[in-house]
């Protein structure tokens, strides 16, 4: 702490040590993490005052947070509820640098501050060190070629991999972290890096309810697939992540596990344990030099350094192995399905009336009134042919026009009922209703969460594929 030159303020006052000066690489992370943290204007994210020089030192003006990190923080001191939302507020804060660009790459808990609670505020999380952060639109990489410089127990299996990086990776950091959090060490701890980095790569996520069996199971599910190996299986943004975490906590739905969760659950006797429940992409974790699981550590930097991603022995996932469990689609599929049946038969409708018109045209009657109903049935024909076939595709404008073009079907289907049942037509009033029923039934398809879920799952993978 330290306290501002010309103003009524303590602020935090990093500094790179002299010894540094020499490496050029580190003076330009440190300088990095000033100008990368001030674009960035979030209540989640540490501030940025100034950046300088004096007498040799390099040092960033920051704001000041009084209290711990997460690291130090004890959660079972707190209601789970409590962790929880403080993830939530990490999530917020990388989905915000994310939507600006930036990616954090080193999500731990020691990177995590806790506020203390003043003034009526409830203690808050508010993320920093942004020391290997990269801005997504920038030509030059923050550290030297083949270097990879995250903490080994927080680090995705892309970046042991040594692949591009995305917002998906620092979600994975993040469920690494809400793991430490509660249990008290990481998901994979092991005495080597070695050990750890397998751990990443090829072993299944341990369930966080063998330390803290007072949590409800569900949890488990949603940290596997937080910590999926793909990146395509996880959530589709941080905030994501923590609100099915909160589900989770609260009893509600949450999304369904991971493959690799049922193999977790073969490893600890559960419904996916047999003999032959080996995944297909896990093997023996590999022993490689080095001491601590917690260490930073670079990896590809020369010949004497870890290479896990070049150990075929650690691959994430083999080729041609099963992907992970996707979200159901029954719900979307069944609305799809009726919007097309619906169309087809307006389709049909719509072929009678031209022909009807056809004939007046002949007999020389006014077709105005035909010419409307032709124009009604064929918005009908266009809104829910398109509707079925995009919703069909895992496309949110499909589920959007779903949901509208049932819902207004809905309506008239509901006069004609009610129309037949005042006339005593009762036999005409059963097939409206059924058909009114069916309709409902596809509004609720179209608007369940499922649904929702198996939009964003596939809208992950497209956005995945190369």
């Amino acid at each position: 702490m330290a306290k501002h030159p010309r103003l009524p303020r303590s602020v935090a006052l990093k500094l790179l040590n002299r010894e540094f000066t020499a490496d050029h690489e580190l003076q330009r992370r440190f300088e990095r993490e000033a100008d990368v943290v001030a674009q960035l204007d979030h209540p989640g994210i540490i501030g940025v005052y100034d950046r300088g020089s004096d007498d040799g030192y390099l040092w960033i003006a920051m704001q000041f947070v009084r209290g711990t990190d997460a690291a130090t923080w004890e959660a079972r001191a707190h209601q789970p509820a409590v962790t929880a939302r403080l993830i939530g507020e990490t999530a917020a804060a990388l989905d915000y640098a994310g939507r600006h660009g930036v990616l954090h790459r080193d999500v731990k808990p020691g990177n995590i501050l806790i506020a203390d609670a003043d003034h009526g505020r409830e203690i808050r999380a508010v993320l920093t060190d942004f020391g290997i952060a990269r801005v997504t639109t920038a030509n030059t990489q923050l550290t030297a070629t083949g270097t990879f410089t995250a903490t080994l127990a927080y680090a995705s299996p892309e970046q042991l991999s040594g692949e591009v990086v995305d917002h998906r990776s620092d979600q994975y950091s993040l469920a690494c972290t809400l793991f430490a959090i509660y249990a008290g060490h990481p998901p994979f701890t092991a005495t080597s890096p070695g050990q750890v980095v397998a751990g990443h790569l090829s072993q299944p996520v341990p369930r966080l309810t063998a330390a803290r069996p007072d949590l409800p199971p569900t949890v488990d599910g949603v940290i596997a697939r937080a910590m999926a190996k793909r990146r395509d299986e996880r959530f589709s943004s941080a905030m994501e992540f923590a609100d099915a975490i909160r589900d989770a906590l609260e009893g509600r739905h949450v999304a369904a596990p991971t493959v690799r969760q049922l193999w977790t659950d073969r490893d600890q006797g559960g419904p996916g344990s047999g003999e032959h429940a080996q995944p297909p992409w896990t093997d023996p974790a590999p022993q490689l030099p080095g001491s601590g699981g917690h260490v930073e550590q670079q990896v590809g930097g020369g010949p004497e350094d870890i290479a896990p991603a070049r150990d075929p022995r650690m691959r994430p996932m083999a080729a041609g192995s099963a992907p992970g469990a996707q979200p159901s689609k029954g719900a979307a599929v069944f609305a799809g399905t009726v919007m097309l049946l619906v169309s087809l038969a307006s389709l049909g409708f719509l072929v009678f009336g031209i022909t009807i018109t056809l004939d007046e045209f002949s007999s020389g009657d006014d077709p105005t009134e035909s010419f409307i109903v032709i124009g009604i049935i064929a918005g009908i024909v266009a809104l829910t042919g398109s509707g079925g076939i995009l919703l069909l595709c895992a496309r949110t404008a499909g589920r959007v026009m779903s949901i509208i073009a049932a819902a207004l079907l809905a309506v008239f289907l509901l006069f004609a009922v009610v129309i037949s049942a005042t006339n005593s037509y009762y036999s005409s009033s059963v097939i409206w209703g059924a058909l009114l029923v069916l309709l409902v039934a596809v509004v609720a398809g179209a608007a369940s969460p499922s649904t929702g879920r198996w939009i964003r799952y596939r809208k992950a993978v497209r956005a995945n594929r190369w």
